[in-house]
């Protein structure tokens, strides 16, 4: 599974892209510059584009392995499968709640509903706040060891 690592701009959507690059000054530039021209005799504008693309993307992949980018979100294989899970519930609920709509269940009735459910499933107070925890957990990122 390839996991491709977003950064907290464009999540919130503050930045609908956000791109990770590193600093290049003309220093770096000239330097390439002349460690082409010393390797080979003719350089063109070509192929001094393409090594400083080359040169660019393999310093940001290593600048990526080995320091710390703020605001980088990478989703663990776990963590992912979790928010799949999470998506097809809500689907499931938003399925429910429109036949209920569409059926035109009064609010008491819907109340009615949701309190059957609750105790058809056994589901106690306890069981809500444990839930309310480790969701916002989940949305804060903190994912927790143990599951039930």
């Amino acid at each position: 599974m390839n996991i491709i690592p977003q950064h907290i701009l464009a999540k919130e959507g503050i930045l609908p892209a956000f791109s990770i690059a590193k600093k290049i000054t003309a220093m770096d530039i000239k330097r390439l510059k002349e460690k082409v021209t010393t390797s080979s005799s003719k350089v063109n504008a070509d192929k001094l584009q393409l090594l400083l693309k080359e040169a660019i993307i393999n310093e940001t992949q290593i600048a990526m392995k080995t320091q710390p980018i703020p605001g980088l979100i990478i989703d663990t294989p776990e963590e992912s499968e979790e928010k799949k899970r999470v998506l097809e519930l809500t689907y499931f609920a938003s399925i429910i709640a429109k036949k209920l709509v569409d059926k035109k269940i009064s609010k008491y009735h819907n109340c009615y509903i949701i309190n059957t459910l609750v105790n058809i499933l056994q589901l106690s107070e306890e069981d809500f706040e444990n839930f309310h925890r480790k969701f916002s957990e989940f949305q804060n990122g903190n994912k927790e060891d143990e599951e039930e």
